[in-house]
């Protein structure tokens, strides 16, 4: 049964790209937390420098499923106005894995008394592999598992554009513009190259007070792929005493998440979330897991009350 699952997700992923294509940009459910993870112009639009971490072992006691992990810095050049950062990330699907290195510049301009408007870009690079000789497959003769795919590099190219003020923030990126798929705009013609469409992100969120010691942040998140109905994660979380976010999102088409993220000092932030699918998957899953780990560098003389916009 394992070689059978493992040689379904491959084949998923060979002959029907454009079925899974929603999942070929990792996914994470804390967005509204780390944002730079899917927009470069997030960089540096807090006055401290942040690194953060986050692991995401999706679809739990499903052989092969997505597991992936991230490592993003950013920090503010105030001066300059100018955001710089870097994202690594490791994605495992089945026998296949992308390992990416890029990095972030962001330009911020000054649109009202509180408000600025950010645009960056990403770029970098991308290592995939298919270990697809490890896989069980039914005809011997099939060429399309009859190699591994090693060492192939990918160019990585993002952009985004980021507003946001005190409170609220609103975006839209494209974490990589180029598309591996024939035919489209900026394609690479090497047929060996995996087939990747482009993903693009929408967010907006904002941070009512609802109280001296309470704060409400609806926001939302739409991601869109070619040939892929379009996905809303609609969130809402709610900060105590500028301490503890409580929260959850629905996921159209996919399922329900349970999230919270713990200030435990000044500079160390937690976070969590568990999803569960309301699919048919559910039946062969017990949820998602996700942790996120982040370090703020405020400097004791530094402290003071911070925005949740990005809290």
């Amino acid at each position: 049964m394992k070689n059978i699952i493992k040689a379904l997700i491959a084949m998923t992923i060979i002959a029907l790209p454009h079925k899974i294509s929603a999942q070929q940009d990792p996914m994470i459910s804390q967005h509204m937390f780390s944002g730079h993870f899917i927009n470069p112009a997030y960089a540096g639009s807090h006055d401290y420098a942040n690194i953060t971490a986050l692991g995401r072992k999706q679809w739990v006691g499903f052989d092969g499923s997505p597991f992936t992990t991230f490592l993003s810095a950013d920090m503010p050049l105030q001066k300059k106005n100018i955001g710089l950062g870097v994202i690594l990330s490791d994605d495992r699907i089945g026998v296949t894995e992308r390992f990416q290195v890029a990095g972030s510049f962001a330009y911020h301009l000054k649109v009202g008394e509180k408000a600025k408007i950010a645009a960056g870009i990403r770029l970098g690079g991308e290592y995939y592999r298919a270990q697809l000789t490890q896989l069980t497959v039914w005809d011997q003769n099939d060429q399309a598992f009859a190699s591994d795919v090693n060492g192939k590099m990918l160019p990585v190219a993002g952009a985004g554009i980021y507003f946001y003020t005190e409170r609220g923030y609103a975006g839209v990126s494209i974490p990589n513009v180029i598309s591996f798929k024939p035919g489209t705009v900026m394609n690479i013609t090497d047929a060996s190259n995996p087939w990747l469409e482009r993903h693009y992100f929408g967010t907006i969120g904002y941070a009512i007070p609802a109280g001296k010691n309470l704060d409400i942040k609806p926001s939302i998140l739409v991601k869109y792929t070619q040939n892929v109905p379009v996905e809303f994660d609609y969130s809402l979380n709610v900060l105590f005493c500028k301490t503890l976010w409580l929260g959850g999102t629905y996921r159209t088409g996919d399922g329900i998440v349970a999230m919270t993220e713990y200030q435990a000092t000044k500079n160390l932030r937690i976070g969590y979330a568990y999803d569960l699918s309301l699919t048919h998957l559910r039946s062969y899953n017990s949820g998602s897991h996700e942790l996120m780990i982040a370090w703020d560098f405020v400097k004791d003389n530094e402290v003071r009350y911070r925005s949740p916009r990005f809290f």
